[in-house]
């Protein structure tokens, strides 16, 4: 290197690799910053998407909670009622009018809360008024029986948890 052209030459040559290598890395830094920018913007999605999948899966398992106890608590007023009737059945008071008055009152409630569609033979008796309570009598107390009984059938459910959706 005695020679100040070969000198200026290689160090000519050093600038160059070295502008080079700090262009290359420059580029290369460039590049990874998009990467990770890239890979956060991504995280960031992922997370979101999990979140509104549990939000979703929480909303859903809370309404199948409601509509459960919804339908437990529907089913537990069927059985008080439907057994309501059946000991008001049981108690026909003969000869007193205002007992008798009564009487009807408590089952003719009961069997509007019941409905037309599950107690059809005793909703003609005491809210149409199609027949008479001593015609009837057998029918509808079998009803109400029948009622009783199915509904506390589902309402102890060997397979419960589940909504039944018979309601």
């Amino acid at each position: 290197m005695d020679n100040p052209a070969v000198g200026n030459l290689v160090q000519i040559f050093l600038v160059i690799v070295t502008v080079a290598g700090l262009g290359v890395a420059l580029a290369n830094g460039k590049k990874d910053r998009a990467t990770a920018m890239s890979l956060a913007v991504d995280d960031r999605r992922a997370a979101d998407e999990r979140a509104d999948s549990d939000r979703r899966e929480a909303t859903a398992a809370i309404e199948d909670e409601r509509a459960f106890l919804r339908e437990q608590a529907q089913l537990q007023m069927q059985l008080d009622h439907a057994l309501k009737i059946v000991q008001t059945a049981e108690n026909y008071p003969r000869g007193d009018f205002t007992m008798m008055k009564h009487w009807g009152l408590s089952i003719r409630s009961s069997v509007i809360v019941l409905g037309k569609d599950l107690v059809p033979q005793a909703w003609s008796v005491f809210i149409d008024r199609e027949h008479q309570w001593e015609v009837l009598q057998d029918d509808v107390l079998q009803e109400i029986n029948d009622l009783a009984i199915f509904t506390a059938r589902t309402l102890n459910c060997p397979s419960c948890y589940h909504v039944h959706r018979i309601l």
